[in-house]
């Protein structure tokens, strides 16, 4: 029972990852061309990953010692697809290309210091000063896509709401995407 609740589990996790990739095409200027798109892409793509992966499964068999760099390869790829976010949810507003640098610059940064603040809530152990810095830095992080939205995106958008909405999606999208990398780059084989 345990093994079919997880494999329902995965298959659950990996269709809303397909929809919240394929999402990138409402960033296009034809969603309704860019979203399928987007969706076959990566439905090749996670096909290719399931290939390869079940074809290493089969050859793990014969040799057992062997470690896969595998994972860490598509953590890797993963991470910097979360460090280009920003370009792909707001490439239809034609900001310049230093724009677009300092954007992937802030979000690495940004990823750096919420990776560093949840390593401090939870390597924090007893020391309830450590773990409160690293709420905080979090707390702080949450408002940066509304700061942007305010004091830049407004005037590429008809409405605050759409400017808004815009920021923190893609901020939420380089969140799952930055966890989902460094989950995989520090898997233990």
């Amino acid at each position: 029972m345990k093994k079919i609740l997880n494999t329902v589990v995965t298959v659950i996790g990996w269709l809303v990852l397909l929809l919240a990739l394929s999402s990138i095409g409402f960033a296009t200027s034809n969603p309704a061309a860019g979203v399928p798109l987007y969706m076959l892409f990566f439905l090749i793509v996670f096909a290719g990953i399931y290939y390869y992966v079940s074809k290493q499964k089969h050859e793990q068999k014969k040799v057992v010692e062997k470690k896969s760099i595998f994972p860490r390869i598509i953590g890797g790829v993963i991470l910097v697809i979360s460090l280009l976010m920003p370009w792909f949810v707001f490439a239809k507003i034609n900001l310049t290309l230093s724009t677009y640098f300092i954007m992937i610059i802030t979000t690495a940064v940004m990823i750096f210091l919420a990776f560093l603040a949840v390593r401090m809530v939870n390597k924090g152990g007893e020391n309830t000063i450590l773990r409160l810095l690293g709420y905080s830095i979090l707390i702080a992080l949450a408002a940066i896509p509304a700061l942007a939205a305010i004091y830049f995106f407004l005037p590429y958008f008809n409405r605050p709401y759409d400017a808004l909405g815009t920021a923190y999606w893609c901020y939420v999208a380089i969140a799952v995407l930055s966890w989902w990398g460094f989950s995989l780059i520090g898997k233990k084989s």
